[in-house]
């Protein structure tokens, strides 16, 4: 199910999170330190081998940069589910809490009743009359036997809403612990992954600035080669009879015009704004719900939630997850290749397949 729209506590929290980044945090990386000098002389073979170790380098890092930012959507759509379970349970609260003042004045008035009509004691009149005699402490404990005389299965039901009531307000306190925890940790997730992007874009600048020519020439060169292969291996799953598969649904097509109308979007993590800011589970979630059809709100949560099938058998508008464990999830568009938000510094594109990547498919119905 798609996670409600944030509560006003939770846009407070999103606001008190973006504000942490710019105080900003180090990240340590793996990534070589590229010197725009360093390889400016050597063969054309080494000018190759460091284009490679640089791409291989960047990958890696562009691969950490992808599983912070799912820890990070995680922790943003618990939070948002606990604010939901937050708001409910403070609702039941009030329930019981009305709930608990109408029979306490049902027992009050029928220790009244009790005490008026002579009730099953002989010391009323005793009572009634002699009220300079007699403190407010016994009056208090004779109305409460009275009740008790007169109605006990009345403070049976008081008592259990009492109880309920303490339940709820200690699962409250619990709840409300576990949103302050489920922040800081969303704000260090972000703020390290905020940091290490920056990292990754300076690294690229780095490399441009020494390989430029040679590094986009490779990468074009590992595109072309990427999209062959994607195709091809398309175009051999259709040769195979796959059995007892779930068919597509017949919203599938909506579904990828919607993301397809996305391309250029730039990406932020933990965004799904339409034609402003998407990440990538972000962009299939918003993009099936476009077609009438809720799925859960993260990469992971997708992949555990919805129907999976086999490799082979994937079609237009099922969802290509990747990823130890799984951080990154694209919209299949068929020819080997999907649609999606890739990360931070890139936009909303279409991109070929590296089939053996894949971790699953799932399909939505």
């Amino acid at each position: 199910m798609a996670a409600p729209p944030p509560s006003a506590r939770t846009r407070a929290v999103r606001r008190a999170i973006r504000s942490l980044l710019a105080v900003g945090t180090s990240v340590a990386v793996s990534v070589t330190a590229v010197s725009p000098t360093a390889h400016a002389a050597g063969n054309s073979g080494d000018q190759q081998r460091r284009v490679d170790q640089i791409i291989a380098e960047l990958d890696r890092l562009g691969e950490r940069i992808d599983a912070m930012g799912e820890a990070y959507s995680l922790a943003m759509n618990d939070q948002e589910d606990l604010a939901v379970e937050i708001s409910e349970t403070e609702a039941r609260i009030s329930a019981k809490e009305q709930e608990l003042a109408g029979m306490q004045g049902e027992l009050q008035q029928l220790a009244l009743r009790s005490l008026i009509g002579g009730g099953r004691s002989t010391s009323l009149s005793t009572i009634l009359s002699s009220t300079a005699s007699i403190g407010d402490i016994v009056r208090k404990r004779y109305l409460t036997a009275a009740a008790l005389n007169t109605g006990a299965g009345n403070t049976d039901a008081l008592q259990g809403v009492i109880e309920d009531l303490t339940r709820e307000r200690s699962a409250l306190e619990r709840k409300r612990r576990k949103a302050e925890q489920v922040a800081q940790y969303a704000a260090s997730q972000l703020s390290a992954a905020e940091a290490l992007a920056a990292e990754y874009q300076a690294r690229q600048a780095a490399a441009e600035a020494e390989l430029g020519a040679l590094l986009r020439t490779e990468r074009q060169r590992r595109e072309q080669a990427a999209l062959d292969a994607a195709k091809a291996e398309a175009d051999k799953f259709k040769t195979q009879k796959i059995a007892n598969v779930v068919a597509p649904s017949s919203k599938a097509g909506i579904a990828v015009n919607a993301a397809l109308s996305q391309l250029g979007v730039r990406y932020v993590f933990g965004a799904r704004q339409p034609g402003v800011a998407m990440d990538c589970s972000g962009l299939t979630s918003w993009a099936w719900s476009v077609a009438g059809v809720s799925i859960p709100r993260t990469s992971r949560t997708q992949y555990a939630g919805l129907t999976r099938v086999p490799i082979a058998a994937a079609e237009p508008g099922d969802l290509i997850f990747s990823g130890y464990p799984i951080h990154h999830v694209g919209i299949y568009v068929g020819n080997g290749q999907m649609v999606h938000a890739p990360r931070t510094g890139d936009v909303v594109r279409v991109a070929a397949l590296t089939w053996s990547k894949v971790v699953g498919v799932g399909r939505p119905r």
